[in-house]
């Protein structure tokens, strides 16, 4: 059996979604799940809604599950360095006790999504490969790669299979504005209230934005990836594209202009970030299929 863990957030239902349609079983996991999602995936999917700091309602989830995704996740870039501690008791520590109770439950693998913008830092290489050094200058990244050290650690002591998929700035439909993360939906949500666009600075910063059926995509290789994988590979578009070039795409998606509105830059955000996808391409088998500006236009015809 499959369980996806953070299976009611974006990413989450697009994954849950997809695997409700192969053979093998799903087990979606969450604080909480909308109820239009479970109604429509009932008989398909094994919903359970618990929270992962309650240890008995985890070991009963991960009854009979072999493949664990884990994509909860409760810090953001957007919440800068503000809420540290939090984010060690919210996203560290629940993490190693969950990868714990994966280990004493026999999980055999353990797909987990880390960030693909913030764990380099801002001396990187771009395109970033995977073997480029780790220096967050953020929360969240730094909360990331201590996860990963953890799978690392349990992966080589206890024989765990794990690919950590290190993912670019996912979107598209059924993506919202939260804990300030997403630009996409940030612009569009500000579009439809009639409110500018707050721009950070220049509006010169660039990211990886990749489509969220290429991500699926990948997730979906990494759990069917044979043999006894340990990995870590980056998964994004392996292009870049600063923040005015992305309102610039936008407004010709809508057809028509946007209003700006520039605010100070944030000291822990990169100037760029943009990734080396081809150990992903090469290990997985896996590459994007989809263009940036036709991944807008299926956002704006969702709407």
């Amino acid at each position: 059996m499959i369980g996806v863990y953070g299976a009611d957030g974006f990413i989450g239902r697009h994954v849950i979604r997809r695997l409700a349609d192969g053979a093998e079983p799903v087990r979606a996991v969450s604080r909480t799940f909308d109820s239009e999602l479970t109604r429509s995936l009932q008989e398909k999917i094994d919903f359970a809604e618990i929270d992962l700091r309650e240890p008995l309602a985890v070991a009963s989830s991960l009854q009979d599950v072999g493949t664990v995704v884990q994509l909860i996740s409760t810090s953001s870039p957007g919440l800068r360095n503000e809420h540290v501690i939090a984010d060690i008791e919210e996203n560290v520590i629940p993490q190693v006790e969950f990868l714990q109770a994966c280990v004493q439950a026999g999980v055999k693998r353990i797909v987990f999504l880390s960030s693909g913008g913030t764990v380099y830092g801002p001396d990187a290489p771009v395109p970033t490969p995977e073997t480029s050094p780790t220096d967050p200058i953020n929360s969240h990244g730094l909360t990331k790669l201590i996860v990963e050290k953890y799978i690392q650690m349990y992966g080589r002591i206890n024989d765990l299979e794990y690919v950590i998929l290190r993912v670019a700035n996912a979107f598209g439909p059924g993506q919202s504005f939260s804990k300030g993360q997403g630009l996409i939906p940030a612009i569009l949500s500000r579009c439809r209230r009639g409110l500018p666009v707050r721009v950070f600075g220049d509006g010169e910063a660039k990211r990886d934005y990749i489509y969220i059926d290429d991500v699926v995509d990948a997730i979906e290789a990494a759990i069917h990836l044979p043999g006894s994988p340990r990995e870590i590979l980056n998964v994004g578009s392996g292009e870049v594209r600063s923040v005015l070039e992305v309102i610039e795409a936008i407004e010709t998606a809508i057809g028509r202009p946007i209003e700006r509105e520039s605010i100070d830059a944030r000291s822990t955000d990169v100037e760029i970030a943009g990734l080396d996808i081809s150990e992903a391409k090469r290990v997985l088998g896996w590459s994007p299929k989809l263009g940036f500006e036709e991944g807008l236009r299926r956002i704006v015809n969702d709407e």
